[in-house]
């Protein structure tokens, strides 16, 4: 219905009122067009209706196919004073001025009656009788920006004052649709030159970015504690102050609307205006070239670090009543706290920089302690330095309370036992609590006697690892972990704190970064992605660099970063690593140098393997045996015990890495005594030979389906009752095996988990543990029965119990019969006779002990699979000559195709498949065809890669992955359209599915068209922060899988008996439990350490790998596989510890420690379920002294380090754990080489082990391993550089160093020193992500126009602003990113008193910045079309989850 104007009552002759017209008080208001011409653009519709009002939306509405209907919404909001769709003549007719610019039309503009909407009342959850309005505004006069440096006292350090103009700048909004507050204000910034800062330095005009921007910050309601309320002694005025305990987002407002509009994008909100900010800086361009550190020098807000908002407000500016607010905040749990008063000190910049900073030292310098009087330098080791740091950047100590009085303590402390000048710091970070004066730490008993670090497995190492997030970087203690090839090499420098792991994420509440190709306003994030990685990271005197990034580090966006020494840079470790220099394809040269990362376990003692080349089986164009070859059943056995494997066989295949071979061997009876075959597809580049290295040895576990797995199977023909039988069995099993004993084990036996953690549960029950009702134990099943219904109700992880998930490899003897192309229609069975066969063993079901071989039709496949031949039928078959294969699904060498390559694009260099038989699940409909998929190109680079390259590769990957949003929109669609994943949206998204998998290879991004995005989305996908409009309950299997399933929270049982069988049995001395204490201090340190750096809330899911909390960033799977090898890594090195303090592992002296641990741990535990039963009065109520929650409860994981050994205590059996006992025989390794070899720059001595090739080539560890050297041309290798270079005999490129000498080319090239003239171009940020320029300027001079800004300077001699002075600083990388220091921007409150800080301490003047950012940048779709409401609530469309990792205990005193 077209809304028609009609007349209002006429006012009183004489007066002239202007009509009001209907929806004027309304919030906003919808304008509808039609007749629009095809070309037209939102940011054209907003140039011709701008005038007319505030817009606030606008939408060109989509027709059928690809041509448009001519028709658009836009939404006014507030609505125009004039009603200009009831003018015009006709009336309705709008003239509109064409994109040329140069052509005019008509178009029919009118308003819909269904289209005005009163806004929306928010009912509150706890009184169902009482509505809000669903924004409510508060408008402050002052925002303090501060920190809480005591108790009850506030440090404002910048403050915004409201504009007199406009009251309405300055405010704090409450919106109970999306849950949060929103805080909006204006800063002016002045050039800090015109506040009289005659020590800031800039080559800028004076007040060249004198400007004015609008700011927000938005805090959703989860993040918040409390809001404290602070009243004055005007009645008329009051203030609230919010203290957070980590940032929120901030976003700047563009003044211009033309950079956020896309010629390509059919919709555009205001929201789009909004671009996410890293900083508040007077001049944004410094960053570029500034190494990321904690230390922030002159920021105008430090966004990341000054955490705490104190707004005031008088009474009489707002409409809204507080009192309203504040009972709208308790109905959504966030209580207000009024509070006396609190105490404001005076702004100061902090003193610890000055004294902790050398003044000139930009380099790495050798830890030397000096108390150079009462103003000099206070140098600090760096292992105390870090270790500060960590400190500061968790809000443990703040800069502000640590005064030089504590620093000269330190260093005293340091000077005479670094060690114990850490500890004391560790033991800070282990308590998690605040400290406002850092004095006490010195008088702490408990923190003078802290001691957390032991000896620890041969294979890890300690491992620092610093987070960076949009404003700020959390630096973490050292913590175990499983070593790589790099990190064995140079254990030196690791263990002087060298390797720095580093991490990009969103904010700690945020989550991930998520990738957004077609969106600007994050383009900041990814912007300081980039500067990182290109300018490095400061801490104290050393200065990481951008190393290179391990594969599973790439998705999980991290990467590796290294303190250069003076004899060994980044360039000599990426040379150490490998040849790479004949791969152009940055994203395969990426891949290969992050093999050298990949988390493996080196084989002490393997020494002289003799390697074997065997030809790979090639036909019709595909590999049958890409990536797998074989090893000899001696040295799978030999791995066997090196791994401490608890099983009666040897592994039949090890995904491994030698040299630069990649893959799986398999056990083999054709490789003969110390023999490894390889094949060439394993060799991925030539690389230093450093032993065997294994990442995972073969293993069974349960075989389960997803909602992948389930939505195609249901397609091809499986009943729905079927997924619901299955699902019903398992959540009633779960329930009843909590108590009941016997099925328990049987389910714990039969739903093995990939880390098989469920078999030692199974051992635990059999030893009494659930009878006797152990505390740990109930804990852990309960633990179980909640992560396996989370998995239910989040992915529809149903157990299949006639199952496997195992490797994969190759029919070496070519029994089995291959695939041929069927005769039969496409969809129709296929004789079984014809069926391509496969080989599996597993162990049975009663008793794991014995293999059984899996006969009959099969379901075979591999995650994810998206596409309908995905899944292959098979038929298993017992082949005799295979019977040496467990736990591996063998595949044939025969037929026409490989199988693994039609299942979601499998190999066999390491991926997992699963294997079903069970009847109920083969479909009706099979032999489907496999998709037809060709991946795309790969991009390769002309010359040779440059680190630079790889820098920019990590970047563009994090903003253009679009594999999570593929996967999310196939599952969508495939729900929501009747023809499911047969339909072409589907098989489209499942070919674009398989091109973003290959992004890390290609480099090639997959790019989803708007018109497969899912309209609508199935309730089960949670998409909460969807609209109404955009969600739908879903009927179809998935939607009912999901209504099943109730979640259960897990709650410890610590008030569970310990077991008495262990408590009684042995008489234990003081001294021994004086000891036990000591080590389980130690042990809860590291275990809380874990749990922080990983984000986990309890102990048990550690120890069990059962993580209930979603992973800030990468999948579930790899988070259980990583926490798999944390969690025994930490077990392994307290073990070792506790073994050792008992004097040996013989059971006599052992089982006493390990009764005594148990009895420690209960002790700790009586005492803590002791004061939560008792109370204390706060507030004028009792509340229990400790809440019994496992963030305030002792851990009572330490005593099962030792499970079976416990068991052993409480039964009173014998039991056998010796090799030779599970029938492997054992082994002794023994050095074939009595002398050493000394590496440069690496981790001292090592065994001389070789391999020695079939051609007798016998190649040193140390030395290049190339297995193919005759053939040269490894992988695509399709000729030599175009430059020159000297050709070495073993195939090496050399070039000339900057020395003068000759030196390994490895394709890195040393950037040119003349690349850095301007500081900006040169660091290739704008190649990566286009660059959003300033706006807002007050007063525009002349040079706002000359981007380079040539045209002036602050010197006497004018200098080009492209040029460095020549006292700058050097242009070469490392000087120039040497400069922590930032910009000082002096904020000038809108009542003009300017904020006045001391120029920087050391008087170092910063690099010279200018440069002509480029705009040129496209976006594509931003928004689901029709989904306006989505858009007008919701600031970013990322969905926001919070982090896993409870919130820091950093007690106010509040």
């Amino acid at each position: 219905m077209i809304h028609h104007y009609q007349p209002q009552p006429q006012p009183p002759h004489g007066i002239q009122l202007r009509k009001k017209y209907e929806g004027q008080d309304y919030p906003s208001i919808l304008v509808r067009l039609s007749g629009l011409h095809p070309s037209e653009t939102t940011h054209n519709l907003w140039v011709n209706f701008e005038r007319l009002g505030n817009i606030a939306y606008i939408e060109i509405e989509d027709g059928t196919g690809s041509r448009r209907n001519g028709r658009a919404k836009i939404r006014f909001s507030p609505p125009p004073s004039t009603p200009f769709w009831l003018l015009g003549n006709p009336r309705g007719m709008y003239v509109v001025r064409q994109v040329d610019a140069m052509t005019l039309y008509n178009v029919q503009v009118y308003v819909k009656l269904q289209d005005l909407k009163r806004p929306p009342q928010i009912h509150s959850p706890i009184k169902l009788h009482i509505s809000y309005d669903h924004k409510m505004p508060l408008y402050a006069s002052k925002l303090h920006f501060g920190l809480i440096v005591e108790p009850k006292s506030l440090m404002p350090l910048q403050t915004i004052t409201s504009d007199e103009n406009n009251p309405k700048d300055l405010s704090l909004t409450v919106d109970l649709v999306r849950k949060r507050l929103t805080a909006e204000f204006t800063v002016t910034f002045r050039d800090p030159r015109t506040q009289g800062d005659m020590n800031y330095f800039s080559e800028l005009k004076i007040g060249q970015y004198d400007r004015k921007n609008k700011y927000i910050f938005q805090i959703p309601f989860g993040q918040l504690n409390a809001i404290y309320r602070l009243n004055n002694s005007d009645r008329d005025s009051f203030a609230i102050m919010i203290s957070l305990d980590s940032p929120p987002q901030f976003y700047r407002k563009l003044l211009d609307p033309e950079g956020s509009h896309s010629s390509e994008n059919p919709v555009w909100s205001e929201l789009d205006l909004w671009y996410r900010q890293t900083d508040i800086v007077y001049n944004p361009k410094m960053l570029h070239k500034i190494p990321v550190a904690l230390r922030k020098d002159r920021p105008v807000i430090d966004i990341g670090r000054w955490t705490t908002y104190l707004f005031e407000f008088r009474q009489s500016q707002n409409s809204v009543n507080f009192e309203l607010v504040k009972q709208a905040l308790q109905d959504f749990n966030i209580e207000t706290v009024t509070l006396d008063k609190i105490t404001r000190v005076p702004a100061r910049i902090p003193e610890l920089w000055s004294f902790i900073d050398h003044p000139t030292s930009m380099h790495a310098a050798s830890d030397l302690w000096a108390l150079d009087g009462k103003t000099g330098t206070i140098q600090l080791p760096f292992e105390v330095r870090y270790q500060l740091e960590v400190c500061i950047s968790k809000g443990l100590l703040n800069e502000y309370n640590i005064t030089r009085i504590f620093i000269s303590r330190l260093s005293e402390m340091a000077s005479k036992n670094a060690v114990k000048a850490r500890n004391i710091l560790e033991y800070v970070d282990s308590q998690d609590k605040r400290i406002f004066n850092p004095m006490i730490i010195f008088d702490d008993p408990e923190a003078l006697a802290f001691s957390p670090k032991t000896g620890i497995p041969h294979y890890c190492a300690y491992s620092r690892k610093a987070t960076i997030t949009p404003s700020t970087i959390y630096f973490s203690s050292p913590t175990v972990e499983t070593t790589n090839r790099v990190l064995r090499h140079y254990a030196r420098e690791n263990e002087d704190g060298r390797f720095l792991r580093v991490q990009f994420t969103g904010e700690e509440f945020e989550g991930r970064i998520n990738s957004c190709a077609d969106k600007k306003r994050n383009d900041e994030l990814f912007t300081r992605v980039y500067r990182t990685l290109y300018n490095g990271i400061r801490i104290g005197d050393r200065h990481y660099e951008f190393l290179a990034f391990g594969n599973s580090q790439f998705r999980e966006n991290g990467a590796y970063f290294f303190c250069p020494t003076e004899h060994l840079s980044c360039d000599d470790i990426r040379n150490w690593m490998g040849n790479f220099s004949h791969i152009n394809v940055v994203a395969k040269y990426a891949a290969r140098l992050g093999q050298c990362f990949s988390t493996t376990r080196a084989i002490n003692g393997l020494s002289a393997p003799e390697i074997v080349i065997i030809k790979d089986i090639e036909r019709n164009g595909h590999c049958f045996t890409d990536g797998v070859g074989k090893i000899s059943p001696f040295l799978a056995q030999m791995i066997a015990e090196e791994l401490k494997l608890k099983s009666t066989h040897p592994p039949s295949a090890i995904q491994f890495r030698l040299g630069g071979c990649k893959g799986i061997l398999v056990v083999s009876p054709e490789a003969e005594g110390r023999q490894v075959h390889i094949r060439k597809s394993q060799q991925k580049f030539t690389a230093i030979y450093n032993g065997l290295e294994v990442i995972r040895c073969s293993h069974y576990s349960c075989a389960s389906l997803n909602r992948q797995t389930i939505t195609i199977l249901s397609a091809l023909g499986v009943p729905d009752g079927v997924f619901l039988n299955m699902l019903t069995n398992q959540l009633v099993s779960y329930q009843d095996a909590m108590n009941d004993n016997n099925l328990a084990i049987n389910l714990l036996l039969r739903y093995i988990d990939d880390n098989q953690m469920t078999i030692n549960m199974a051992t635990m029950i059999r030893n009494g543990f659930m009878e006797a009702g152990d505390p740990f134990f109930l804990s852990l099943l309960h633990l179980w029965r909640s992560w396996s219904i989370k998995l239910l109700k989040e992915k529809a992880k149903i157990i299949v119990e006639n199952g496997a998930f195992v490797l994969g490899c190759v029919d070496e003897t070519a029994t089995l019969r291959g695939y041929t192309t069927p005769n039969a229609p496409e969809g129709e069975p296929v004789s079984e006779n014809d069926l391509p066969q496969i080989f599996l063993q597993v162990p049975d079901k009663d008793d794991p002990n014995t293999y059984v071989v899996i006969e009959g039709m099969c379901l075979v496949g591999r995650n994810p699979s998206l596409h309908p031949g995905d899944l292959r039928v098979v038929q298993a078959v017992n082949v005799p000559a295979l019977h040496h294969l467990r736990n591996v699904v063998v595949f044939p060498s025969t037929g026409e195709r490989d199988i693994p390559s039609m299942c979601s694009g499998g190999d066999l260099d390491g991926d997992d498949y699963f294997v079903i038989w069970d009847k109920e699940l083969q479909p009706k409909e099979w032999n489907c065809k496999p998709m037809e998929y060709t991946a795309p190109a790969q991009k390769e680079h002309d010359g040779p890669v440059e680190v630079t390259h790889l820098m920019k590769f990590f970047v563009r990957f994090m903003k253009n992955d679009s594999l999570p949003t593929i996967a999310h929109a196939h599952l969508a669609q495939s729900d929501f359209q009747d023809s499911g994943v047969k339909g072409n949206t589907c098989l489209e998204l499942a070919a674009l599915h398989s091109k973003a998998v290959d992004y890390v290879k290609t480099g090639e991004p997959a790019e989803m068209p708007k018109r497969l995005r899912p309209g609508k989305w199935p309730h089960f996908m949670e998409k909460r922060h969807k609209s109404k409009g955009a969600q739908y309950s879903s009927h179809k299997i998935l939607g009912q899988l999901y209504d099943k399933v109730e979640s259960v929270n897990f709650i410890p049982k610590y008030e569970a008996s310990f077991d008495r069988r262990i408590l009684s049995r042995y008489k234990l001395e003081d001294t021994l439990l004086k000891t036990v204490r000591q080590i389980k201090s130690k042990y809860d340190t590291a275990m809380r350490r874990v749990m922080a750096q990983q984000e986990i809330k309890t102990e048990f899911e550690v120890w069990t790998t059962f993580v209930l909390s979603k992973p800030r960033v990468g999948s579930d799977y790899k988070m259980q596989e990583q926490i798999g090898s944390i969690s025994e890594a930490l077990k392994e090195q307290f073990r070792t510890v506790c073994v050792e303090a008992a004097g040996g592992k013989d059971f006599e002296k052992l089982s006493k420690f390990v009764a005594g641990m148990y009895k420690v741990t209960k002790e700790e535990l009586d005492i803590a379920l002791a004061e939560c039963r008792s109370t204390k009065v706060v507030g004028g109520r009792e509340v229990p002294k400790r809440k019994m929650e496992p963030k305030y409860m002792p851990l009572i994981s330490f005593p099962w380090l030792f499970e079976k050994e416990l068991g052993r205590i409480a039964t009173g059996w014998t039991t056998f754990e010796d090799l030779e006992d599970m029938g492997l025989q054992s082994l002794t390794m023994r050095n074939d080489q009595s002398h050493t070899r000394r590496r440069h720059g690496g981790a001292g001595d090592q065994l001389d082990d070789f391999v020695q090739q079939e051609d007798g080539v016998i190649v040193h560890r140390g030395e290049e391993l190339d297995l193919f050297r005759p053939e040269i041309h490894i992988e695509e290798y399709e000729g030599e550089s175009n430059e020159s270079d000297t050709r070495s005999e073993t195939g090496h490129s050399y070039m000339k160093g900057e020395s003068g000498g000759i030196v390994l080319a490895t394709g890195f090239r040393t950037p040119d020193p003349g690349f850095a003239e301007n500081p900006l171009i040169g660091t290739g940020v704008e190649e990566v992500v286009p660059q959003t320029q300033l706006d807002g300027f007050i007063e525009p001079l002349e040079t706002m126009n000359n981007p380079n800004g040539s045209s002036g300077s602050c010197d006497s001699t004018p200098t080009s602003l492209g040029r460095r002075t020549p006292d700058s600083p050097s242009s070469n990388k490392s000087a120039v990113a040497a400069s922590a220091i930032l910009d000082l921007a002096d904020l000038v409150d809108m009542n003009g008193a300017p904020a006045n800080f001391p120029a920087n301490s050391d008087g170092h003047q910063p690099p010279t910045l200018s440069h002509s950012v480029q705009q040129a940048y496209v976006n594509s779709d931003l928004y689901d079309a029709g989904d306006e409401e989505d858009i007008m609530e919701e600031i970013v469309d990322i969905e926001i989850e919070e982090s896993p990792m409870e919130k820091l205990a950093r007690m106010h005193g509040l």
